[in-house]
């Protein structure tokens, strides 16, 4: 349900009329909000951790790959930067050649994109 964008709330009653009551259930409403919160920080959490297993992946499969995280006061990613090795090679051909592009939508994390674009 939470796929579907139906509210916590929304899908407790759903159940608790399913069952016969919300004294069928066995939780809380507030439980099934925390359980559901719980699991979002942890989805969340495993975000950061597959970013830094695929970066890792490219760096073994690429030598010239390279990439920087930076972390807040927290220990939580802030910001990250990569660059392929292909990336790299052109520079090196066309060294003047980047352009940089904001896009000015945050995602969920309220976070920018701002991809490096050469040509």
């Amino acid at each position: 349900m939470v796929d579907a964008d139906v509210r916590p709330t929304q899908a407790y009653f759903y159940l608790a009329n399913e069952v016969g009551g919300v004294e069928n259930i066995g939780f809380t409403k507030k439980d099934a909000i925390n359980y559901l919160q719980k699991k979002e920080e942890m989805i969340e959490a495993g975000d950061v951790q597959s970013l830094l297993d695929y970066l890792k992946c490219k760096q073994g499969e690429d030598p010239t790959f390279f990439y920087s995280i930076q972390v807040d006061q927290y220990n939580r990613m802030a910001n990250f930067f990569w660059r392929g090795g292909m990336a790299k090679l052109d520079y090196d051909c066309f060294g003047d050649v980047v352009c940089f592009n904001t896009t000015f939508r945050t995602n969920k994390y309220n976070l920018i994109c701002a991809p490096f674009v050469g040509g």
